[in-house]
Parts: C-alpha cells; structure tokens; sequence
C-alpha cells in the first residue's frame, strides 16, 4: 500500500453560542481537514485546528506532502522523521523543520492522525487498539460554562449537572469582581463536588495572577489554567511556589521539550496538550509517559475542531494511564460537525470509545463543502 494523494482543505467551525475569553468573543473559529488516500483506495481523516491560520496549516501539509506520497502509511516513525529533518521545498532557510516544530506540529499531528485511520482502517482494527488497547471504555469530559448572563450560566451548569458531568469549565480573566461573582455562583449552585476550573489563557502577569487565584481560592477551583502568558515560565513558576489553588499549563507546553521543561521544573499540578501541540499521538503519548514518571496527571486540551479530532482523541486519552476527569471538548459547542457518526453522545458526562476501524467515523461531503465556503466568506474569499 502506497500513498498517492494528500489533500488539505480550511473550513470554518461553527459554535452554538458566543465563544468569550479576555482576548475577545468569537461567533466561529476555523480547522484544516487533511485527507490522505492510499492507491488501494483507504482514505485516512486528520484534522488540523486553525491556530493561527488554517492557511498556514495548509502550507506546512503541502511541504510535508513530498514526505508522503508513494510511502507506505504504515511507516508513521519514518514519516516524522523525513518530514522533520527535510528542508523548506523553497530552500529559503538551510534549516529543517525540527527548528521549526512550534510551526509544523499542527500539520503534523494532523497528518498522523489520518495515517493512523488508514492503518485502522486497513486492519479493520479501531485506533485505541493500535496503541495497546484501551484501559477505560469512556473518556470523561468537562463542560464548558460559556461567559454571559450569570443566570444563565448557572442554567447552563444545572442542565450539564443533570446530564452526568462532574468537571466544569469557564473562560476567566475577565475582572476580578465579575470572575468572583460568577464562580462563587457556580460554587453555590453545583455544590462543594463540582470540579470547577477557569482558564486564564495566558492574560495575567506573575503578580496579577498570585492576587487572582488568591481572590479566587474561596470557591475552591479545582485548577487554574495557563495563568501567565505561554513564554514566561519563570513567572509561571513563581505563581506555582506561591498558588494556594492547584495549576494547570495549557500553551506553556505546546512542545515535547517545552513538556519536559515543565515537568522537570514541575510548574503544574497537571498538563494540557494534544495531538497537534505536540505533533502526533505518539509524540502525545510520550509527553503523557513523561508525566507519568513525575506523577503528574494529563488532560486532553480541545482546539478549535470537528469530530475527526474529537474522536481521534478519545482513542488517544482511552489509553492514558493518567488521564484526569473532565477532558477538554468541542463537542458541547460545536453547532454542527461534518461527520455522519454523532460525536457528542455523551453518558453521564462521558463519551464511549468507538470500536469502528481507524478513528471510526465517515465524512459529510455536503457538510465539507458548507464549512469550506463558510470560511472563505469569513476571510472575504468569496
């Protein structure tokens, strides 16, 4: 079996309601599909999220597709590393890509996912068992309390309670009184059980973020995400020394080596990452096994994303051993998908471990072909 075709398309992703953190409020973000067929007629699904541009995805996949076709797709160790020590087809930098992996890791893990639905799909076997097979039928998931009238809030929270989850999870750093008020509500109303974690995406500095959580730790969270901006780990180190609130890192470690550095320094109590921070599942599994070592739990982190990615995850996290409750999604906030399985079948807070081939799901063309002029009249394309 041989690769023969790759190819990469942006779509927009549509929320259900207004996506609200500090940098601003977002009606719709954006993802790459990258499809990769082989000439005995599988096609292997990834997905990439549009972090910082889907476009920009797009031109890594095209650098990488050199790597791929006429390969085999079952030889994932050897594609990471031609992809990784090759040079820009431009040959504008004497560098390879390995320099670059904070650019490349996206399409990277992408790509690694569709060649892991084919081998899945080739062996009729489902991805949780290409990677030893799973240690749990159902990965728990959070949910996600979007920012808006507190009353609905605590509506919203109410009803996720109702439907089995245990993890819930807001944007913060939106003001000290408003974070207070609306956490102390959610406290107030889910109970002293409730895990409640509010990420910070990086807004404060060292110091803001010590008199933040300090004003906060009466509610309780059960971590406080990304705290400090993503390059300041020594501010984020100073907040960990000093935090009466458990810490999560999120963009702090959008690297393996980033990961290690995190762990060695153990900035956190618990790391958020996936397969496109990291640039694949085996390179997520890795980062994970490093946790492990300093017990230290891993959280599925959720990007901008459809069902391929959402799925591909569950397979993943299914076999982490130290997986914590309450994994990332976007599957409570996506408004649609462009896959025909459903994606967001949740029981009791939790999503089931599909048995399908590969990551066991099939494409919506019509839905493919919606999301893609969506996006191109998002970026005034058409």
């Amino acid at each position: 079996m041989k690769v023969t075709h790759v190819e990469a398309t942006p779509l927009a992703v549509p929320f259900r309601e207004t996506h609200v953190t500090w940098t601003g409020a977002y009606s719709a973000k954006s993802t790459l599909l990258i499809e990769v067929t082989t000439d005995e007629g599988i096609t292997g699904l990834g997905e990439a999220p549009g972090i910082p541009l889907p476009e920009i995805n797009q031109l890594v996949v095209e650098e990488f597709r050199e790597s791929l076709i006429g390969q085999d797709p079952f030889a994932i160790n050897a594609f990471q590393a031609r992809a990784l020590n090759s040079q820009s087809k431009a040959g504008l930098t004497a560098l390879t890509w390995k320099a670059f992996r904070n650019i490349a890791n996206n399409a990277l893990g992408g790509i690694e996912m569709a060649l892991w639905d084919i081998v899945g799909k080739a062996t009729g076997q489902p991805l949780h068992r290409l990677l030893g097979g799973a240690l749990r039928d159902r990965v728990d998931m959070f949910a996600w309390v979007h920012r808006k009238d507190r009353g609905e809030m605590i509506e919203d929270a109410l009803e996720f309670r109702k439907r089995g989850f245990r993890a819930f999870y807001l944007k913060i750093g939106l003001g000290t009184q408003r974070d207070l008020s609306d956490l102390t509500a959610l406290r107030e109303a889910l109970g002293p059980d409730a895990l409640i974690r509010g990420d910070v995406n990086g807004g404060w500095t060292a110091t803001q973020a010590l008199k933040e959580i300090r004003a906060l730790e009466p509610v309780a969270p059960d971590w406080i995400e990304q705290p400090v901006t993503e390059d300041d780990l020594d501010g984020f180190e100073r907040v960990a020394r000093a935090s009466p609130v458990p810490l999560c890192i999120d963009q702090g470690v959008n690297t393996n080596q980033l990961a290690y550095d995190a762990i060695r320094r153990r900035l956190a109590d618990v790391i958020c990452s996936d397969i496109h921070r990291v640039g694949g599942l085996l390179a997520f599994r890795e980062m994970a096994a490093m946790a492990q070592l300093a017990n230290m739990q891993v959280c599925r982190h959720a990007g901008p994303e459809f069902g391929i990615s959402g799925m591909a995850h569950v397979h993943l996290m299914a076999t982490i051993p130290n997986a914590t409750l309450g994994n990332q999604t976007y599957a409570t906030t996506i408004a649609d998908d462009i896959v025909n399985e459903r994606t967001d079948d949740f029981r009791q807070g939790a999503l089931l471990v599909p048995n399908a081939p590969g990551i066991g799901i099939t494409l919506n063309r019509d839905k493919v072909m919606n999301y893609a002029e969506m996006y191109r009249k998002m970026r005034g394309k058409s």
